[in-house]
């Protein structure tokens, strides 16, 4: 007898930086049934995860999400500013990697880097079901799209 698949598997969100909302966002998506989250607090641990299992997206929490490291730069605060997260989704591109990225952040002005890098963007603060939309949305659409935003 063939197995039977699971006719609408649950999609898997890597969360990248900020532990505090993270932990908010995992707290909301316990209860969803249709999302299970990971998390890490930093970029480079992120990649290493992504290089490992398959994620259906990934969300970088902040435009100045952390390094452990800061591979191949030797001043990282002087090329690269407080915008880490570009850098991630360059490195994250390097490595042919084509999950979708939501960058979320306060400054609007980081939309069209993020947009220009191959991500969504999810102007901050959101809520955890803008967040939940934000996902579905760009799960259906595979390639970057803008987001909609709140009046």
């Amino acid at each position: 007898m063939p197995a039977v698949s699971d006719p609408d598997p649950k999609l898997r969100v890597l969360l990248i930086g900020d532990s505090v909302v993270a932990a908010v966002l995992r707290e909301y998506f316990l209860s969803a049934q249709d999302v299970e989250v990971e998390s890490v607090e930093f970029c480079d641990d992120a990649l290493a995860l992504l290089k490992q299992l398959p994620f259906d997206v990934a969300v970088l929490l902040s435009l100045r999400a952390s390094w452990r490291t800061w591979p191949s730069l030797s001043s990282p605060t002087s090329r690269v500013g407080s915008e880490s997260a570009i850098l991630f989704l360059k490195q994250l591109r390097a490595l042919h990697n084509s999950v979708p990225v939501i960058l979320a952040s306060a400054r609007l002005d980081a939309q069209k880097a993020a947009l220009a890098n191959g991500a969504a963007f999810l102007l901050k603060p959101f809520k955890p079901t803008e967040l939940h939309e934000a996902l579905r949305s760009i799960t259906a659409a595979r390639p970057p799209v803008e987001l909609p935003r709140r009046a």
